[in-house]
């Protein structure tokens, strides 16, 4: 069993809890540390039962807290080395840093890690497969696009947090400069609506997903309605969906063994 709580998702700033009723662990903390603290009491949690926090990349959004978060809990944190490098002027070096390579597979307490090389633009970014008593949950968000090292990972999972950044339409025809159009549709950048669901669809068809939530949803360049509409119209079977928010966390999702 593997409870998520998203605390918020999106541009705007992100952080999830993982935890099993042993081990509590939170990737990203791009929202601030009060807000965290915040959004964590409201669904039963407590930042001190924090045992790790997992870095995904250096981008401001998914590590805004992470100073703070460190000081006031005494949480450890897990980086490649190459993301640590990136974010060094927002810390205050007196944290507990670990590092993780690329594919590494790590156990936190009772929680299993493996950490998953995805491509965006970023010094080494990362998601994460964990697994515990025999349920495995993937998380994946920011990358460009999907590999097949992504897919051969994330075949066996029961759940996914799953970008859907974008409808492709929205975004050429919206307000942001030709610049940064061209920098969130390319291959580093973030996920569309439609590569998302083809990701999705083929998890369902070919592994064992049972229940997704979408998440980094621009708040620019997307709607809730769209991307649920463009994950569902391709799955083949019905699969359980869920859609992260950037100014509230998500209801607690219990994640348990199919057998």
């Amino acid at each position: 069993m593997i409870r998520e709580t998203i605390l918020g998702s999106g541009s705007a700033g992100n952080a999830c809890v993982f935890e099993n009723g042993e081990t509590m662990i939170l990737v990203d903390a791009g929202l601030s540390c009060g807000q965290i603290n915040k959004r964590m009491q409201s669904r039963g949690l407590d930042p001190q039962d924090l045992d790790a926090c997992l870095v995904t990349h250096e981008h401001t959004d998914h590590i805004l807290g992470l100073r703070v978060l460190a000081a006031r809990y005494q949480v450890p944190l897990f980086f490649h080395p190459a993301t640590h490098n990136a974010t060094r002027q927002q810390l205050a070096g007196s944290e507990m840093i670990n590092y993780f390579e690329l594919g590494e597979i790590f156990e936190l307490g009772s929680i299993e890690i493996q950490s998953v090389p995805t491509l965006h633009d970023a010094a080494a970014p990362t998601g994460f497969l964990l697994r515990s008593k025999g349920v495995s949950v993937g998380y994946l968000t920011d990358l460009g696009a999907v590999t097949e090292d992504n897919f051969l990972m994330m075949r066996e999972v029961d759940h996914l947090v799953m970008e859907a950044n974008h409808d492709r339409e929205m975004l050429w025809e919206g307000p942001y400069p030709p610049h940064l159009k061209r920098r969130v549709d390319s291959r580093h950048g973030h996920l569309s609506n439609d590569d998302s669901a083809e990701f999705i669809h083929l998890l369902n068809k070919l592994g064992r997903l049972r229940s997704v939530t979408l998440a980094h949803l621009s708040e620019q360049n997307n709607r809730p309605a769209v991307a649920r509409s463009a994950v569902e119209s391709k799955q083949d079977r019905e699969i359980q969906l869920r859609i992260a928010q950037q100014a509230n966390p998500l209801e607690t999702l219990t994640v348990e063994s199919a057998s």
